[in-house]
């Protein structure tokens, strides 16, 4: 979608047609308030519109770590891993798009940027031993913030975005059965209490190796989930698999299930067609979903695979709208342009199909040259100019550039050209 389009973040041409709109972008015009938590409230409500009439609705949630390795001054400026783990400037993410089984749309539902480097940022391990009456580095500041309340970390932004995206989609469509696909960083009771019992919606996540279950195994220990015996097992041969970025052919996969301590266990071996493992580990999937043949085992881990489908989100936000780009300093400023590029690319999800155009649309179109033409090459190229505008209107405040300098560098400009 959009391949090699024109990323956001480079260079524009005309500052004086759409500077009023980056004001406003970056908060700096006093006649508005434009908020990333505005944009993602306006997303969710759209989407939900859009999905009151699924019966069934599979919401993905997933971080992404928006990665500034060479920034070095941006403000709350936090840590976050690479490709490869290692630790680097960047800045973090939660994000929900929704899909509805057998409907190839991907409607995206909710964006929140944060930092960990935030001075409301608590670690979850620093909360734990504050609770357990242990003594740490800085645990006179934590505790501080701890007895305030005033503070907030990955583990409850993520519980809150779960339980608002999950009340909003019901709350619109009643009927719906709504399933929650999670990885194995959310393999967390809490977060599977929130939503078996308090939304009383699905869920189906990968399981951490590290669970255990109350069965003790050989060693005297609490036994690991994935070394446990699961009371079903059976077998699927398969023409075509797609996982990722393998395709995998005339394959067969070993599914596995049982019930352990409250919840649905499935365990997936896929082995290629000369009855070679594919992958070195078994996939093991918690679920509170009903499951009692092996095929509601295989949909189980269908649901399961679906999550592939935010990565290429993350793909088309990072390569299209160049998400990463950004040269901007001012955490509010970031935090809108990564809010805007999400409902733009939800926008781009949907205009594909419905050729519809709101007046948002058809002035970035037209800010993009489009002469009449409202496209998502339009559409992008004048996000783009909107955008990076704010470099060089930060570039002339950090500089303390005068109007008369601006325009005799204009003036010089348009000599040039």
């Amino acid at each position: 979608m959009l391949e090699g389009s024109t990323k956001l973040f480079s260079g524009a041409k005309d500052n004086n047609e759409y500077k009023k709109m980056i004001r406003t972008l970056t908060g700096d015009n006093k006649s508005t308030d434009l908020e990333a938590t505005k944009i993602n409230d306006v997303l969710l409500e759209q989407a939900c519109e859009k999905l009151s009439s699924a019966k069934k609705i599979d919401v993905i949630h997933d971080p992404c770590d928006i990665r500034k390795p060479h920034s070095m001054k941006a403000e709350n400026l936090g840590k976050v891993r690479d490709l490869k783990g290692n630790i680097i400037n960047g800045y973090s993410t939660h994000n929900a798009v929704a899909l509805v089984p057998n409907d190839k749309k991907v409607h995206l539902l909710s964006h929140v940027s944060y930092s960990n480097k935030d001075s409301k940022f608590l670690k979850s391990e620093f909360i734990k031993k504050i609770e357990a009456g242990k003594s740490f580095e800085g645990d006179k500041e934590a505790k501080a913030r701890y007895d305030s309340g005033d503070y907030f970390n990955k583990k409850t932004l993520s519980i809150a975005e779960i339980k608002k995206i999950g009340k909003a989609l019901k709350s619109e469509n009643p009927e719906a059965v709504i399933t929650h696909v999670l990885d194995r960083e959310f393999d967390d009771n809490d977060y599977l209490t929130l939503i078996g019992t308090e939304l009383n919606q699905n869920f189906i996540t990968r399981s951490k190796k590290s669970r255990t279950i109350e069965a003790i195994d050989d060693d005297g220990k609490k036994m690991k989930l994935h070394k446990a015996d699961f009371d079903y097992e059976g077998e699927m041969a398969f023409q075509k698999l797609i996982i990722g970025k393998q395709c995998i052919q005339d394959g067969k996969i070993i599914i596995s299930f049982g019930e352990f301590e409250g919840y649905n266990a499935v365990k997936i071996i896929v082995n290629g067609k000369d009855g070679h493992r594919i992958f070195k580990n078994d996939m093991v999937l918690l679920t509170n979903k009903k499951v009692s043949t092996i095929e509601d085992a295989y949909e189980v881990y269908i649901g399961y695979l679906s999550r592939s489908k935010i990565e290429y989100v993350f793909k088309f936000l990072k390569q299209g709208l160049g998400w990463e780009e950004m040269q901007i300093k001012n955490f509010k400023g970031i935090q809108n342009l990564l809010a805007v590029c999400f409902y733009v690319a939800s926008y781009l999800y949907e205009m594909g199909e419905e050729k519809t155009y709101d007046d948002y649309a058809i002035l970035l179109a037209k800010l993009g040259d489009g002469k009449g033409k409202v496209t998502k090459h339009f559409i992008v190229k004048g996000i783009r100019k909107l955008l990076t505008y704010h470099l060089v209107d930060q570039f002339f405040k950090e500089n303390d550039v005068s109007q008369e300098e601006k325009n005799q560098l204009s003036d010089r400009v348009e000599i040039v050209l």
